[in-house]
């Protein structure tokens, strides 16, 4: 990840970024000091179930294929 792309800005210095395999990529403070960083990248599966699990319903087969639907910007079977 470079320092001129971090990538979506949350809050409070939590940072998203889709990478181009469809995973994403979290950059947030650690707290070891003022200015450190860890990331961790989450596969796209593990995404969509991120935030399908997060989401009103929860997390269902429904859900989650919405959110990976959503996530690779295909449209939802049936719509």
């Amino acid at each position: 990840m470079t320092v001129d792309n971090k990538g979506f800005h949350a809050r409070d210095n939590w940072f998203f970024r889709r990478e181009d395999d469809g995973s994403v990529r979290i950059l947030a403070p650690d707290s070891i000091g003022p200015g450190a960083h860890q990331a961790v990248t989450l596969d796209a599966d593990t995404w969509a179930s991120v935030v399908a699990s997060v989401s009103g319903g929860g997390e269902t087969s429904e859900s989650f294929q919405a959110a990976r639907s959503f996530h690779d910007a295909r449209p939802e079977r049936g719509a």
